[in-house]
């Protein structure tokens, strides 16, 4: 790929976080395909267990054990929400100050 350059540090600096953004919704999509791939596993897997359950209960069989998988703690997760919070508690506090710092409209007699 070829280098774009610019005469301008702010427009470099734009271009570079444009690519940080990027590669970071990349990341966030391929996790969400991880994701999604293991859940239609783990759902496929407990199918297969309850229909396996079911065919021994009707030949009369002894129904297999099934194992359940332990739950894993989602950390990761926890630390992005923590995060994103404060930028937007900081957009609020900017838009409530624009909001006060307006004058409100004085109604006229006719209305």
């Amino acid at each position: 790929m070829s280098e774009l350059i610019s005469s301008t540090s702010y427009m470099r600096k734009k271009i570079e976080d444009l690519r940080d953004q990027k590669k970071l919704a990349r990341d966030v999509e391929a996790a969400l395909v991880k994701k999604q791939a293991e859940d239609a596993a783990e759902k496929k897997q407990k199918s297969d267990a309850r229909i396996a359950a079911k065919l021994a209960r009707l030949s009369g069989v002894e129904a297999p054990a099934v194992k359940e998988p332990a739950p894993e703690p989602v950390k990761a997760q926890e630390d992005v929400v923590a995060e994103e919070e404060p930028v937007i508690k900081k957009a609020l506090k900017k838009a409530l100050k624009r909001a006060a710092a307006k004058k409100p409209i004085e109604q006229t007699e006719e209305e």
